[in-house]
Formats: C-alpha cells, structure tokens, sequence
C-alpha cells in the first residue's frame, strides 16, 4: 500500500497527484479509457479541518464543493439542485431524476429495517461505548448491484474511532478520480467528521479531532489530465480550511438544521442571503460570489 501522508490535504494531495502520475502502479484503460492507476492507497491527512487547497494551476472548487456540501447535509439525491453546479450529475441519473451516489442521502435519509439511518447508529454507537469499533456507514449497498446501473457508489464504507481522546475518521473507496474526485469527496468526508466532532462533544468534553484516512482501491488520474496534472505540479499547493463549525449543519438523526434549510430553500431561488454564522456565510458567498 502507498501512503500520502501530510499535515494538511494541500500537503497529502500534492504528493499523491505526482506518484500517481510519475510512478503509476499500472496503466489500463477501464471502458476504453486510458489511465495511471496506484491500486490500495491511502491519503491521511493529520489535521482535517484543513481540507482544501489553493493551486495556480486548479484549485479546489470552491462554489461546487459549497453547493455539494448543502445539497448532501440536506439529505437530496434529486439532480435539480445540484446540475447547475455540475453537469455530471445529470448524465448518471435514474429515470425518475435522482442519483445514487448522493452520500447525504444515503446516511441521514435511507433507513434499515429495523428503522435506522446510518448517521444515527454511527452516532449511537459512538455515545454508547467510547471504544467502539462499531460506528461504520456503508454508503454502495447491495441494492445498487443492478444491470445497467450509471451510478455506482465509488464510497464502500467509513468508519470512526475514538482513541485516547481523538475522533479518527476513515472511508474506504472503491474508485478515486484525483481531479474530479478526490478534493471534493474529501472536503465532504472531512466537514462531516468535524460535524460528527461537534455532536459528540456534551458526551466527551474533552474530545478533539483526529487524524482522516482516504482508502482508495483504485487512485487514479485520466489521460485527460495528464497536461493539467503537469502544469499543477509546477506551483505550490496552499492548504485552506473552512470556518469551524458553530452551528451545526444536521443533528444527531441527520435531520437539517434551521440555517441549513434556509441556505438550501435560498440556492433554489438563486437569492444570496447573508448569516451570521461563518461557515453558512462562507457556503453562500462560495455559491453566489464565487469566493
């Protein structure tokens, strides 16, 4: 296994872009498609909150990355949000206009049968045993296993740990663009441990951030990019962070709080509103000011 190790993901991103690059495990070509591949590789990040990056060359996707983080804490998987923002997302939707690769609402909406979303029994069993080794999420499940399925869930499974004081956050993927891919699922997966952090913190005051480890089966860049990759190396990756959480974007069940239903109802009438609250107001110059 290759590991991409840094303080931030500026850090951790910039090492993994150029291995992957120079020193590609394979070369294939899946649906015709030529690639660079390192298979079993893990990029883990010390410090978490700082999980975006500055680059002359490409930077993260400030405005898409702030429509994304809404529209998945809001728990929608319905294409019409988010397709301005990305044309993607409409060429891999089902018929009846949503995705399945909507992570937030595969964690905070769909339910079990016995009545449970994947957010609440991560968040219960974290509560309930400090030690836990239960506090998993499966995000691909088994009724995405069809014919002719656009929409194969890249994320598996994450995972949270607590131990000796710190909240470690893992997600294990089958398949990793790092362009299109890497620096927006991290950015989510990075904001939803410190959203986790901050729900935890009346149990275990004392409770602070971990470390965040990015498993990926198949880390790998297109021949697309190669050129873009080239031109990015040459400049100095820059860590940026988002406003720590003050309000929270959902509770305890994944249900959206107030501020974040505001936000999401304001992006639908395409009205930039102001808040008081530093990462909503972040969120909503990033969409409507493109920060």
């Amino acid at each position: 296994m290759r590991e991409y190790r840094g303080e931030t993901f500026a850090e951790a991103y910039n090492l993994a872009l150029q291995d992957v690059y120079e020193n590609p495990e394979f070369k294939t070509a899946p649906r015709g498609m030529k690639i660079r591949e390192v298979t079993n590789a893990a990029l883990v990040i010390n410090d978490p909150t700082e999980c975006l990056y500055e680059n002359d060359r490409r930077s993260s996707q400030f405005k898409y990355i702030a429509a994304e983080l809404v529209w998945y804490f809001s728990g929608r998987k319905d294409t019409g949000f988010i397709e301005p923002f990305a044309k993607f997302w409409k060429q891999i939707e089902n018929e009846d206009g949503t995705v399945n690769s909507a992570y937030g609402n595969l964690i905070f909406r769909e339910k079990n049968e016995f009545d449970k979303t994947q957010w609440n029994w991560a968040y219960n069993s974290l509560v309930q045993d400090k030690d836990t080794r239960q506090a998993i999420m499966h995000f691909n499940k088994p009724h995405h296993q069809y014919e002719g399925n656009k929409d194969f869930v890249c994320t598996l499974t994450g995972i949270f740990h607590i131990r000796e004081n710190q909240l470690h956050f893992s997600i294990d993927m089958r398949s990793n663009d790092l362009i299109l891919g890497t620096p927006t699922d991290i950015a989510f997966f990075c904001m939803l441990q410190q959203q986790m952090l901050v729900l935890l913190k009346p149990h275990y005051p004392k409770l602070e951030l971990g470390t965040y480890t990015h498993y990926v089966h198949s880390l790998h860049i297109y021949e697309r990019h190669f050129d873009l990759i080239k031109e990015m190396l040459k400049h100095p990756f820059t860590s940026m962070s988002f406003p720590d959480i003050r309000e929270s974007l959902v509770d305890k069940d994944g249900l959206p709080m107030l501020n974040l239903s505001i936000l999401e109802s304001k992006i639908e009438l395409n009205q930039y509103s102001e808040f008081h609250d530093p990462l909503y107001e972040w969120l909503s110059e990033a969409i409507f000011k493109n920060i």
